[in-house]
């Protein structure tokens, strides 16, 4: 088992491990998670903000050296992250409640229990390394942010969770997914991450930059574009951050 180490406050722990990168790059371990109980400036995907209350849920990066992986299929990344996500909320709460929201939120029903962010350094058609950051809503009882629906462990089951051992168990989730990619078992990561698709089966509202519209899921592609299909039967490839799910 890879190491864990575990901080008070950080101010990121992704760039926590970019700085033990930068200074000794081949002392670092994959599958090396460090988490914190605070970050000061923890982050999202894409830019968005973390509401973490200090010391009740579980926050940190992981550090993996996919080096078998080519640059364009790092989308696969995302993917083992959130199925790993999933797969540790099973040990805590129903797993048919359990879906991902493309592309790497992780809902509990209509509501976000957690988020990854994905960070690469790519050497030309490779990957040198990845950060995979993780944050799992598990003991906060109450949220204070603008963030529309968030939840918890402890909402969802009365029940606080031990955060070291937490943390431990989200380590071997993720190695488990990460080993099912170094053996090329690609099919079965897609089609897992399909079957957990946050409203996968129906029509239901989504935005772009035109405005409203109704729409089932088509499919996830390859390279992490969303396709979906209108009740007039057009289809729309979106990017990240080009659509919305509205709830």
């Amino acid at each position: 088992m890879s190491a864990i180490v575990h901080l008070k406050e950080v101010d990121s722990t992704n760039d926590e491990l970019q700085r033990m990168l930068q200074a000794n790059h081949d002392g670092v371990e994959e599958g090396l998670f460090v988490y914190a109980d605070v970050q000061t400036k923890g982050r999202g995907q894409g830019g968005s903000s973390w509401e973490s209350e200090l010391g009740k849920n579980l926050t940190g990066t992981f550090v993996l050296f996919p080096d078998f992986l080519p640059a364009g299929k790092q989308f696969l990344i995302t993917q083992i992250g959130a199925l790993a996500v999933a797969d540790f909320l099973s040990l805590y709460c129903k797993l048919t409640d359990i879906t991902v929201k493309w592309p790497n939120d992780v809902y509990w029903k209509d509501k976000k229990i957690s988020g990854t962010l994905n960070e690469a350094l790519l050497m030309g058609h490779s990957i040198d390394y990845v950060l995979l950051g993780i944050g799992i809503n598990l003991n906060q009882k109450e949220f204070l942010s603008d963030a529309p629906n968030p939840v918890s462990v402890y909402q969802i089951t009365s029940q606080l969770v031990d955060i070291p051992i937490a943390a431990t168990q989200l380590q071997q989730c993720l190695l488990r997914r990460y080993m099912q990619l170094a053996n090329e078992d690609v099919d079965q990561i897609r089609s897992d991450y399909d079957n957990r698709l946050y409203r996968r089966e129906g029509y239901y509202c989504y935005e772009d930059k035109n405005g409203l519209f109704s729409a089932k899921i088509v499919k996830v592609h390859p390279s992490g574009e969303f396709e979906l299909e209108l009740e007039n039967g057009e289809r729309r490839k979106y990017l990240f951050k080009e659509v919305s799910f509205v709830l």
